[in-house]
């Protein structure tokens, strides 16, 4: 009788430290999780937080270039100066 409450013993040792192994890694991945979708939240609301840029067509190549700090295509007739 002493061996079964010992085996007894023994299994449930087991399986509840496999059932905390589990919970603990759950808890793991849940908060890896949670940290990537906040980071990825951050990255879309800097992203928006830059807003679009006014672009401004090239009369001489026809490539549209940002309007601020546009930088020269090279060509002789380029309205932007080469940086």
């Amino acid at each position: 009788m002493t061996k079964f409450l010992v085996l007894i013993l023994i299994l449930m040792v087991v399986w509840y430290g496999y059932q905390w192994v589990v919970r603990v890694d759950a808890v793991r991945r849940s908060r890896a999780f949670n940290r990537a979708r906040t980071e990825q939240h951050r990255a879309e609301a800097a992203a928006m937080a830059r807003g679009a840029e006014d672009m401004v067509r090239c009369v001489a190549c026809g490539v549209f270039v940002p309007a601020r700090g546009a930088s020269g295509c090279g060509r002789s007739d380029c309205p932007y100066r080469r940086a």
